[in-house]
């Protein structure tokens, strides 16, 4: 037999204290009627009074006790054996890190909301596993392939525009990056860019296009406005400016559409710019839903069958029948025979 909470059982040294406690109590009876009368009285004073009957109905009770104390420690036996398959599939979701990513056309700012697409993505996610490749100038991969949801999220949070210390925006060095989590077998590889599409290296279609020559599946999230904002920087002092470049004019970010959207028509998937309703996560997860989803592994389980619900059945039975039975003895009437002269 096994025991789920065998701490428990710890309990069952109730049971000796409950004997003390109904010697002591008997004991305090004769005490206390000793008070008012002479021993040799105290059997006629309890002659209504069954002792059989009262050390049966503790007997019971403490029977049920032991029964519901077993019942709470959870008793398991009669093994049995599951087997767990997992199913889903492979996502890398690459996300833009970049400074641009802090402009506030889209409140409270892109980077923010393009975390907060992701999460809700992570949300509708069942069995599949997820990577998140954080690039600016440079990437890698702050989450691999894991179907551990929580872990996902936790290394999202920690996400910002001071991940990746070097400047610029590479989207080809990322599709790159997620390429090679994925095993060279994989009939799909989903891909999803979050980014404002400003690719200064200009090759992101070109690795978009290699990858979908792969069987890549590549949908992008655009983050950003097409009329574009500032970038703000908050100095040590904790003022506020504007990014600049080499010359000191102040940068104008915008979101580029054109670039994500050959990204993803060369990468057999879609072009979505964020809006508040989330509806493009949706659309994506609907085409995603669509894919043959392979198997990962299948784990196989030993487990045994928890069986306190018989000692619960036990113990209210028991109560039940303690419940019925009496202190007192059934009063006997003597019939009285007058007879007449």
């Amino acid at each position: 037999m096994f025991w789920g909470k065998i701490n428990l059982l710890f309990l069952l040294l109730l049971i000796p204290l409950f004997f003390f406690f109904l010697g002591f109590a008997r004991f305090r009876r004769k005490k206390e009627f000793r008070k008012f009368a002479d021993d040799r009285f105290y059997h006629f004073f309890l002659q209504r009074f069954s002792n059989f009957n009262w050390n049966l109905k503790n007997v019971i009770l403490i029977i049920a006790l032991l029964f519901i104390i077993i019942a709470l420690a959870k008793p398991r036996w009669d093994k049995e054996v599951q087997i767990v398959k997992k199913e889903g599939i492979d996502i890398a979701v690459c996300i833009d890190v970049s400074k641009s990513m802090d402009a506030t056309d889209i409140q409270p700012s892109r980077i923010e909301r393009a975390k907060d697409q992701i999460s809700l993505f992570i949300d509708q996610l069942k069995g599949d596993r997820i990577a998140l490749v954080a690039f600016a100038g440079e990437s890698f991969v702050q989450c691999p392939l894991t179907n551990d949801y929580g872990a996902a999220r936790l290394f999202l949070n920690l996400l910002d525009t001071e991940t990746v210390s070097s400047y610029g925006t590479d989207i080809g060095g990322a599709l790159e990056k997620a390429l090679d989590l994925f095993g060279e077998k994989d009939k799909h590889k989903v891909i999803i860019v979050v980014s404002d599409g400003e690719d200064l290296e200009e090759n992101a279609v070109k690795i978009a296009e290699k990858a979908g020559k792969q069987n890549a599946m590549i949908y992008t999230l655009g983050v950003g406005s097409p009329e574009g904002s500032t970038i703000p920087i908050q100095k040590k002092n904790g003022n506020m400016e504007y990014a600049k470049d080499d010359e000191g004019n102040i940068i104008f970010t915008k979101l580029d559409v054109n670039t994500l959207s050959q990204v993803a028509r060369v990468g057999n998937g879609n072009f979505y710019p964020i809006t508040p309703k989330q509806s493009e996560i949706f659309s994506i997860m609907k085409n995603i839903n669509l894919i043959e989803k392979k198997k990962f592994d299948s784990k196989e389980f030993v487990r045994y069958k928890e069986q306190y619900h018989y000692f619960v059945i036990f113990a209210l039975l028991l109560l039940v029948i303690e419940s019925v039975i009496l202190y007192r003895k059934k009063q006997r009437f003597n019939r009285v025979i007058d007879y007449e002269d």
